[in-house]
């Protein structure tokens, strides 16, 4: 007799649909993660703040470049920029960076004295003589200072010339004598420069590049160094009447993007975000001689005077600042071996070009 075990039979297979179902839904659960990760991971957004105004030359080129680098990575990647010190001053920038909200910055040398003292190696203030000797150091210490933000976690894009920093004041200043009893401007966080003026006996003000125009309006500061185009991009220009032009030291900027963002990305992006923004700063770099005299002219188009430093005025000043740099290294304000290096560059250049020196003009932007 065979008995019927229908209703037992029918149990066994609505727990079997019941098995297969929750597998069927389990794996879908499964497949939308990996789906949400994987858009996750395509869309990737680089927080980047800058000083450089929404209307200057220097954002339409980053504009461009990040337009360049969404199409190339069908939008996996957008470069998101924070213009005109939005997003505070560079020391609070570097914390933004560090706490995850922001991932990269607009930086010049000084804004990492204490992370990385050699980077302002090229800042030693009266140390160069003229571009072309500048030029020829920077082709072989670059490099050097690219790897130390390597080690820091930081990806560098190359350096953008800044020019010459020179004299920009209320008061004409013709010789070292006219400096004295002025307030004049030090960069925040600037040690070289402080020791610099110290050893001159000079009264330095230190404010971010963000408090300078507001403390030339006040009569905080009489007197800023810096190059003339970046004198016009934050619009110092307004507060002052006259420029020396003595090349006090050679400004330079870059980008520094956080390595822990750039990790994120996948390794085509990654090529692309540096193979555009390293083009952008090698561009900005070969520009910035000519771009320098055209901001020079056009600082004396609206107004500024151009005065003539006495003959062998700071020429004191450049053969005292030897013995000081000197002692900054060993203070540990920079390595005493890379100034060692760039002196005999220097020296090696120098000789090389005795009879053909030609006189320290501008160069140009952050």
């Amino acid at each position: 007799m065979i008995i019927s075990n229908e209703p037992a039979m029918d149990r066994l297979q609505a727990v079997f649909r019941e098995k297969n179902m929750r597998k069927t839904i389990i794996c879908l659960l499964a497949l939308a993660l990996v789906a949400v990760s994987q858009t996750s991971f395509a869309k990737t957004q680089i927080k980047i703040a800058t000083l450089a105004p929404q209307n200057s030359g220097w954002a339409k080129q980053l504009r461009a470049g990040s337009k360049e680098i969404g199409e190339r990575t069908e939008n996996r990647v957008n470069l998101k920029f924070y213009w005109g010190g939005a997003q505070g001053n560079e020391a609070k920038v570097l914390q933004k960076i560090k706490i995850g909200q922001l991932h990269g910055g607009t930086f010049a040398p000084t804004d990492f004295q204490n992370r990385y003292p050699d980077s302002n190696i090229y800042g030693l203030p009266f140390f160069f003589e003229t571009l072309e000797e500048v030029d020829y150091v920077r082709s072989r210490i670059d490099p050097m200072l690219q790897a130390g933000f390597s080690e820091l976690g930081f990806r560098t894009f190359g350096f953008a010339g800044g020019g010459f920093a020179y004299i920009l004041s209320k008061q004409p200043v013709r010789s070292f004598a006219d400096l004295k009893g002025k307030k004049v401007w030090l960069p925040q966080g600037d040690l070289i420069s402080y020791e610099a003026m110290k050893a001159l006996q000079l009264s330095p003000v230190p404010l971010p590049l963000t408090d300078v125009l507001t403390g030339l309006q006040t009569g905080l500061i009489d007197i800023v160094t810096i190059p003339p185009v970046v004198a016009l991009a934050l619009q110092w220009h307004t507060r002052v009447q006259y420029m020396t032009q003595i090349p006090v030291l050679y400004a330079m900027g870059f980008m520094a993007i956080n390595e822990r963002a750039l990790k994120k990305l996948q390794a085509e992006d990654r090529q692309i975000v540096t193979e555009v923004l390293t083009r952008i700063y090698t561009n900005v770099n070969a520009a910035s001689r000519a771009e320098g005299q055209n901001a020079i002219e056009a600082l004396v188009g609206v107004g500024v005077e151009n005065v003539k430093p006495d003959p062998g005025a700071f020429e004191q000043i450049r053969s005292s600042m030897s013995a000081t740099i000197r002692e900054m290294a060993g203070q540990g304000l920079f390595s005493r071996q890379l100034l060692d290096r760039m002196q005999g560059y220097v020296d090696e250049y120098r000789s090389q070009h005795k009879h053909s020196a030609q006189p320290a003009s501008s160069g140009g932007t952050r």
